[in-house]
C-alpha cells in the first residue's frame, strides 16, 4: 500500500512542477486566437467604424495619461522610501538572539539537497554566527543547548566561530538542558552558562570500547585473511579475539591526547585548574546546585527565566531568530514552490559574478564505483569526485580552493587519482586542507598535495599503510555440508574466490602487491609533503595521529578550523581583505534529475525530500569491511570502527549507510 502512494505522491510532485509550464507553453495569446465568422455577423458601415476607432484612441490616450501619473506617482514614493532607508538610523535597543542547538545540527546532511528546515550543518550555523558579528542590531547571542551529537572535532570548530564572534564585542551565554559533555563542551566557549533546576550535567571523560570479532565471524562460519604493510595499520578487530601491543600502545596514545583536549577545553572555558577539571570528571555527573558550587555553571534557572534576565541586565529586545523558513507555506503547490527555488538558488550560486574561494568537501569511504550525486556529501566516489576538481579547475572565477577532509580513505588507486588531480590543481590555484573528524590513510594520501593542512586538535589523521581483506567462507560451506568442485583455468583463476584456506603463495603474492603499494602511497606523502622517505618511513607504518600529535612528527602544519584555511588561502591567491569573496561549495547541491538516478527513479522523490531533512548517515565499518573485503586488493583504509562512537548505539537523528545494497541497488538508508 505504502509504495503505490508514494508513486502517487511522486507523480503529483512532478505534476505540480511540469504542468504549470507547460499550459503556459501550450496557451495561446489573445492576439493569436483567430475570431470565429458567425453567421449573423453583418458588415459595419464606414463611419461607424471611423468613429469607434476614434473613441478607442481617445479611451486609450487617458488610460496612457493615467498611467503615467501612477508610474510617476511610484517613482517619487520610491526615491522618498530609499531616501528615509539612508536616513534611517539603527535601533539603539539590541537584539537578543536565541539559537537551538540539538541532535539537528550536523556536519553534513543525508542527501546533498539544500532544502530548508530543522537539519542545520555545522558550516550553516558558522556562516550565521559571522553575519551576525557583523550585524549592528544584533547585541548578543544564547545558545539554547539541548542534545549535540556532534564529535569532539566538529565541536572545537564550533568554538572557534564563537570566539570568532565574541571578538565583535558581543557576548554568548548557554543554557543546558540536559548537560551533556558535548554541550557542555560547547557551552565552555561562551561567556556564561545556565543550567535547567532539574537537569543534570555529565561530564564522564573519554571512553571506547573497540570490539574484537573474530568468535563472533568464526560462529558465522567466516574468516577474514587480513595482508598489511605497516605494524600498526591494523589491530586485528575481524580476524583476532585480543589486540596486539601496537594497538594497545597506538590507541592508549589517542585516548591521551583526546582527554588532555577534553579537560584543557572545560579548564581554558570555566577558568579552572587541570586537576580540578580531572577531579570534577571522575565525579562525572553533578546536579545543578552542585555544578553551580564547583565553577562549573554560573547559574541555576529556567530557560524563560534566564533569557528575560538576560534581556532586563542588557537591556536587549527579544531576537525574530529561530521561526522556520516554511512557517509561512500552507498549500501543497507553495512546498513546490520553495522546493524548486531552493534548488534552483544552489544551482545558480555557482553562476555569480567576482571571485570566488571553492569548498570541495571529501566525506566518508573512498569508492571506485559512481553511486550517485546524491550521495556526495557521505561517500567519495572517483569519477564524480574528479569532475567536482577538472569544474574547479576551468572555473576562471575560482581563485583558491580549500579541500575539506572527512574520511578514513578506502580504494588505493581511487585515491592515488584524487591525489594526482589535485597536484594539477595545485599548479594552477593555491589549494589548502581542512581536517574535519577524521583524515586517514587514503584520507591523509589525498591531502598531500595542499600547500598548508590544518587539523583540529583531536581529528585522526596519518595511518598512512596498505592491507587487503580476504574473507574466507570454507567453514561455513563446510557446515552446510556443500561439497564444490573447481573447474578453472589459470593457476590463479579462483584467487580470493574465499571458498578455501589460502595457499601460502598466493598470500605471499599479495603480500608483495601490498608491500608495492605501500611504497608508492610513502613516495606520494615524500614528493608533496617535502619529507625524506627515510623519515616518513618511521612515522608511516599505518599508524594513527591525533591532529596535535600530528604536528609534532611533521603531517600536519597547523591546529586550525575551516575559516583559518579559507583565511590561509585567500592569502595566497593575494585576494584583498577589502574584496568581498563568495564561498562557493563542491560537489554541487544535486538537481532534481541526479537525486532520480540516486535513488532508482520518481518512486523515491518524495523519500528524497524526508531525506535531505535528516543528518547524513555514516557508512558503517561493518559495511565497509563487507565492500572493501569483496575481492583482494589493495587498501588505503583505516580498517577501524568509527572512534568517536566506537561501538555505542547511534544517535536518534543518526542513520547508517550500506554500501552494498547501494552497489546493488537494494534501499541503503537505514536507521
Amino acid at each position: 500500500m505504502r509504495k503505490p502512494l508514494i508513486s502517487l505522491i511522486a507523480v503529483l510532485f512532478f505534476s505540480a512542477l511540469l504542468l504549470p509550464a507547460a499550459a503556459l507553453a501550450q496557451k495561446p495569446s489573445d492576439n493569436d486566437q483567430p475570431r470565429k465568422k458567425r453567421a449573423d455577423d453583418k458588415p459595419k458601415d464606414k463611419e461607424e467604424d471611423k468613429d469607434s476607432d476614434r473613441a478607442k484612441d481617445d479611451e486609450k490616450d487617458k488610460k496612457e495619461e493615467k498611467d503615467s501619473k501612477k508610474d510617476e506617482a511610484k517613482d517619487e514614493e520610491k526615491d522618498k522610501g530609499k531616501q528615509a532607508g539612508k536616513d534611517k538610523k539603527p535601533s539603539p535597543i539590541k537584539r537578543l538572539v536565541e539559537l537551538r542547538i540539538d541532535e539537528f545540527l550536523v556536519p553534513a546532511r543525508a542527501i546533498n539537497v539544500p532544502l530548508p528546515g530543522k537539519v542545520q550543518t555545522s558550516q550553516e550555523l558558522l556562516d550565521r554566527l559571522e553575519k551576525m558579528a557583523k550585524d549592528d542590531e544584533v547585541g548578543a547571542l544564547l545558545l539554547n543547548l539541548d542534545g549535540l551529537s556532534l564529535d569532539i572535532p566538529d565541536v572545537e570548530e564550533l568554538r572557534a566561530g564563537i570566539a570568532q564572534f565574541r571578538k565583535s564585542g558581543k557576548k554568548v551565554s548557554s543554557f543546558l538542558n540536559s548537560g551533556s559533555d558535548m554541550d557542555f563542551l560547547l557551552a565552555c566557549g561562551t561567556d556564561e552558562i545556565a543550567l535547567a533546576p532539574c537537569g543534570m550535567l555529565a561530564i564522564p571523560g573519554i571512553a571506547r570500547i573497540f570490539p574484537f570479532m573474530r568468535g563472533m565471524h568464526q560462529l558465522q562460519g567466516i574468516e577474514y585473511d587480513v595482508i598489511t604493510a605497516g605494524r600498526f595499520k591494523y589491530p586485528g578487530f575481524v580476524n583476532q579475539r585480543e589486540p596486539n601491543k601496537y594497538f594497545l600502545e597506538e590507541f592508549n596514545e589517542l585516548l591521551d591526547g583526546w582527554y588532555g583536549d577534553y579537560v584543557k577545553m572545560i579548564a581554558d572555558g570555566r577558568k579552572l585548574s587541570a586537576d580540578r577539571v580531572k577531579k570534577a570528571i571522575d565525579q562525572a555527573l553533578f546536579s545543578p546546585e552542585e555544578a553551580k558550587n564547583n565553577g562549573l555553571v554560573d547559574t541555576v534557572a529556567y530557560y524563560d527565566e534566564y533569557r528575560d534576565r538576560i534581556l532586563r541586565r542588557d537591556k536587549f529586545k527579544k531576537g525574530r531568530e529561530g521561526e522556520s523558513e516554511w512557517a509561512q507555506i500552507t498549500s501543497l503547490q507553495d512546498l513546490l514552490t520553495e522546493v524548486t527555488r531552493k534548488m534552483k538558488e544552489a544551482q545558480e550560486s555557482y553562476k555569480a559574478v567576482g571571485p570566488k574561494i571553492a569548498v570541495l568537501h571529501a566525506r566518508g569511504p573512498i569508492v571506485d564505483q559512481n553511486l550517485g550525486a546524491g550521495f556526495a556529501s557521505s561517500i567519495v566516489m572517483r569519477d564524480e569526485f574528479v569532475k567536482s576538481v577538472e569544474e574547479i579547475r576551468k572555473n576562471k572565477t575560482i581563485r583558491a580552493v580549500v579541500l575539506r577532509i572527512d574520511s578514513p580513505g578506502g580504494s588505493a588507486y581511487a585515491s592515488d587519482v584524487i591525489w594526482r588531480k589535485l597536484r594539477e590543481l595545485d599548479e594552477e590555484k593555491p589549494l589548502v586542507v581542512s581536517m574535519g573528524t577524521v583524515a586517514g590513510s587514503g584520507g591523509y594520501y589525498i591531502a598531500c598535495p595542499g600547500r598548508l593542512i590544518y587539523a583540529e586538535p583531536t581529528t585522526l589523521t596519518g595511518s598512512i599503510g596498505v592491507l587487503s581483506i580476504i574473507p574466507n567462507q570454507a567453514s561455513a560451506i563446510n557446515r552446510r555440508d556443500i561439497n564444490l568442485e573447481e573447474m578453472k583455468r589459470g593457476e590463479r583463476s579462483l584467487l580470493g574466490s574465499g571458498h578455501r584456506d589460502m595457499k601460502p603463495e598466493d598470500r605471499q603474492l599479495i603480500q608483495e602487491y601490498i608491500l608495492k603499494t605501500y611504497e608508492q602511497f610513502l613516495d606520494r606523502v615524500a614528493a608533496t609533503r617535502k619529507i625524506p622517505k627515510d623519515q616518513l618511513r618511521k612515522i608511516a607504518e599505518g599508524r594513527i595521529y591525533t591532529g596535535r600529535q600530528a604536528i609534532d612528527v611533521g603531517l600536519v602544519d597547523r591546529l586550525g578550523s575551516l575559516k583559518d584555511a579559507v583565511d590561509a588561502v585567500r592569502d595566497m591567491a593575494d585576494i584583498p581583505p577589502s574584496a568581498e569573496i563568495k564561498l562557493v561549495h563542491y560537489p554541487r547541491a544535486a538537481s532534481i534529475g541526479e537525486l532520480a538516478e540516486s535513488f532508482f527513479g520518481m518512486s523515491a522523490m518524495m523519500q528524497t525530500l524526508t531525506e535531505a531533512q535528516t543528518p547524513a548517515g555514516r557508512v558503517s565499518f561493518d559495511s565497509q569491511l563487507r565492500y572493501f573485503a569483496r575481492e583482494p586488493r589493495p587498501l588505503c583504509w583505516m580498517a577501524t570502527p568509527d572512534l568517536h562512537a566506537a561501538y555505542w548505539p547511534l544517535d536518534s537523528a543518526q542513520r547508517e549507510i550500506d554500501l552494498l545494497d547501494l552497489l546493488e541497488g537494494r534501499p541503503a538508508l537505514r536507521r
